[in-house]
């Protein structure tokens, strides 16, 4: 038979906690990449505007579509940083909060599996001393039972 005890409940929430700060590690390192992605993106797409105009007319004024582009495409990368650092902004007090109620649970089974060992101790302690109560009025029994033996054993046998 295998001895694999179960997990403390402070185990537990420290489990807990260690998996949500992987997936928190692993959202701002994927949102990072993501932004990277979206900006390399968003280049790629004004160059290839830029190039197709060229491509299809002399007329087009060039250097205004190529303005109003990089105008456009520069406001998009700053919305998508501004949205994506909010939402870890919100990851991170999301698992801040999450992290220190996961503490105090911890804290609180601690101190809960404290008082139960107190208090089973105590309840130990208790059926010890009753335990010994009842030893000796069970040893007071006996010698009681004995001496009115032996005065019955007296009064039939006069001895």
């Amino acid at each position: 038979m295998e001895n694999n005890p179960k997990p403390t409940a402070g185990e537990q929430l420290q489990s807990a906690k260690t998996t949500a700060t992987e997936k928190f590690e692993t959202f701002k390192t994927e949102a990072g990449e993501r932004l990277n992605s979206a900006i390399t993106q968003l280049d790629e797409l004004k160059d290839q505007l830029v190039a197709k105009a060229q491509e299809v007319g002399r007329d087009i004024d060039i250097e205004g579509l190529k303005a109003q582009a990089t105008e456009q495409f520069e406001t998009t990368k700053v919305a998508t940083a501004e949205t994506l650092t909010n939402l870890q902004a919100q990851a991170e007090t999301t698992f801040a909060a999450a992290a220190a109620k996961a503490d105090e649970l911890a804290d609180v089974a601690e101190d809960k599996f404290d008082d139960l060992k107190a208090e089973a101790t105590v309840q130990l302690e208790a059926a010890q001393v009753k335990m010994d109560e009842l030893k000796a009025e069970a040893t007071v029994q006996i010698e009681a039972a004995k001496e009115k033996a032996k005065g019955l054993w007296k009064q039939f046998f006069g001895e």
